[in-house]
């Protein structure tokens, strides 16, 4: 089996381990709720990963699709939603691929507007993805973006200690961990940058590293809106940190969460 299967695997198990919140996805729901009176919308999800989001949102009886580029994370996802007819998921990287059509709302969560894995320029790439939405929207379809923005990204992402945030075994027996040696922010470039490595040891003893070298831009209020704006959305609602008070323009130190809720012209 090759390194590569093995240490991916691994990181799809963990990622299911770890991050098994639920809040932000009650909240989608909550804001689904009250914004289209409790009707079956057509979603489409960005991003979906193992299924965290949108199995919970065809649980709800919308009609959902979802794609993602990692067929790790997939194969989760599939497992989530066996038995359920009205979601279907595909492999698709969303810098480069064409979403469809015609859906009455698009879901960009799990702050993938920050964690987007792409060849392309970041900047660009996150642009491209709100261009994307408006494109596979009807008219007066809505997106919903959640992601983490900060007044303060120098404090925020100027973090040089080792740390880790994955550890344990999946069902291959593979174990292992996740290393960061922290991250530094350039304020004229709005790109962080980190390095790290995985440590694996399969169930035969085989010993993997990883190396792991990262980069994000990190947008500033103003720019998420004006990309709104340049796509064709105009802004609804925005809630701060999963409540409902509406993010403060500008953002405070108290901004940690934004959530948008955009109609589409």
């Amino acid at each position: 089996m090759k390194s590569d299967f093995i240490a991916k695997h691994w990181y799809a198990s963990m990622y299911e381990k770890f991050e098994n919140q639920t809040h932000d996805v009650d909240f989608l729901l909550r804001v689904l709720t009250e914004q289209t009176g409790n009707q079956p919308q057509n979603i489409l999800e960005v991003a979906c990963g193992g299924g965290r989001i949108c199995v919970p949102l065809a649980k709800a009886n919308h009609f959902v699709t979802g794609f993602d580029v990692d067929e790790h994370m997939l194969l989760n996802c599939y497992r989530r939603m066996s038995g359920l007819a009205n979601i279907r998921c595909y492999q698709a990287d969303a810098a480069i691929s064409v979403w469809g059509v015609a859906f009455d709302l698009v879901v960009m969560a799990g702050n993938i507007l920050i964690n987007i894995e792409s060849e392309i320029d970041y900047k660009e790439a996150q642009k491209t993805l709100i261009k994307n939405a408006a494109a596979a929207l009807r008219t007066g379809g809505h997106l919903y973006m959640d992601f983490d923005l900060h007044n303060n990204p120098t404090a925020r992402f100027n973090r040089l200690k080792e740390s880790s945030y994955f550890k344990g075994t999946d069902e291959l027996g593979t174990n292992g961990r996740t290393v960061s040696y922290g991250s530094v922010y350039d304020p004229i470039t709005q790109i962080c940058t980190g390095t790290g490595h995985w440590e694996l040891t399969t169930n035969s003893g085989e010993q993997i590293n990883i190396t792991k070298c990262w980069y994000k831009h990190i947008p500033t209020q103003m720019q998420v809106y004006d990309w709104l704006s340049d796509a064709g959305f105009t802004i609804e609602h925005t809630y701060q940190n999963y409540t409902a008070e509406p993010i403060p323009e500008p953002i405070g130190e108290a901004t940690n969460r934004a959530i948008i809720w955009a109609r589409k012209l």
